[in-house]
């Protein structure tokens, strides 16, 4: 087993299956252009051999899809089908659900019983603002299609103070009279939000975000899981919520998570932009291979931080 000095492991993977993507979020990338897949980027088969690898080389039993856009990708199908029959307590998928209506047929066929969807606005205009691609209403119907099919539905939603933080209680009333949890994710210190005005000018803090849902309901803060990065407050009667606090509340000290991208690489933490190269040792036997996946392992767990400090690299490229 792999553990650092503060009891720190991999458990958690996220595979980014390509860096391209279908919209342009503006707290994503800085230009308005499209996120384009990556040079080499793996086949479906190369990144289901890379599971089974770190799996057997650190007990990872949960995996999530990302991207980029997981859904843009022709290898989605052969990896989702491939990575639903490997033994794993949890697997999910993330996704902006503007192609879920195309991909509802291999996602319910799959078995695949959770799926995270990215959406900022219930506000049209807004929504192309924001992503400035796509449209809300495939988006709306893919939901409830998910829905309809029985899967477990989380809504991930970055509020931004200059775009929709007027949208925080309706989006919140939307999801939860369809027994949706709504998870609000702080707006993060990555790409071109690293430095500059950018990010102070849009970010709300757990604590604002609290003060404004407090104007409608009455929430108490409910357990989560060890390694978790939501806190979780339940409305009596309603349902709940969560808030990914990553500069109000830090989760690093308890961060299981392991990222894959889409060509090839390990990072072990959002903070470092320190990476391992993992391409070369796929094709080997596992005893030649597993050797040297561990050493890789061991850098990649010492690059967590105790506390998120930001990074250059645009998260899209990593796994979300």
């Amino acid at each position: 087993m792999i553990v650092d000095r503060l009891g720190r492991q991999f458990r958690n993977l996220r595979v980014s299956l390509t860096a391209a993507c279908n919209y342009a979020c503006t707290y994503c990338v800085p230009d308005g252009k499209r996120l384009m897949k990556a040079q080499n980027e793996m086949p479906a088969t190369e990144l289901l051999k890379a599971v089974v690898y770190l799996q057997q080389a650190t007990g990872i039993d949960k995996i999530r899809i990302t991207g980029g856009e997981p859904l843009v990708t022709p290898k989605f199908d052969d990896f989702l089908l491939g990575v639903t029959k490997l033994p794993l307590q949890d697997i999910s998928l993330t996704t902006n659900g503007q192609l879920l209506l195309k991909k509802k047929e291999v996602i319910i066929d799959s078995g695949l019983k959770r799926i995270n969807i990215s959406l900022d606005t219930l506000n049209p205009l807004k929504f192309q603002q924001i992503a400035r691609s796509g449209d809300l209403e495939t988006v709306l119907a893919g939901i409830d299609a998910m829905l309809e099919a029985g899967l477990k539905v989380k809504i991930n939603m970055v509020p931004l103070r200059s775009q929709n933080g007027q949208d925080i209680l309706p989006m919140l009333d939307y999801c939860l009279d369809r027994g949706i949890e709504l998870r609000f994710i702080e707006l993060m210190r990555m790409g071109h939000l690293v430095s500059g005005g950018g990010f102070q000018q849009d970010f709300i803090s757990m604590e604002s975000l609290l003060d404004e849902i407090r104007t409608r309901y009455e929430f108490a803060r409910t357990d989560a899981p060890y390694d978790s990065t939501a806190a979780r407050f339940a409305i009596p009667g309603r349902g709940t919520f969560g808030i990914i606090a990553n500069e109000s509340e830090p989760f690093c000290r308890s961060c299981t998570r392991l990222r894959l991208s889409s060509d090839g690489y390990l990072y072990g933490c959002l903070s470092s932009s320190r990476r391992q190269y993992i391409g070369d040792i796929i094709d080997e036997p596992s005893h030649v291979a597993l050797p040297k996946l561990q050493k890789m392992l061991l850098s990649a767990l010492d690059d967590k931080k105790l506390a998120f400090q930001g990074e250059v690299t645009v998260m899209k490229f990593i796994g979300g």
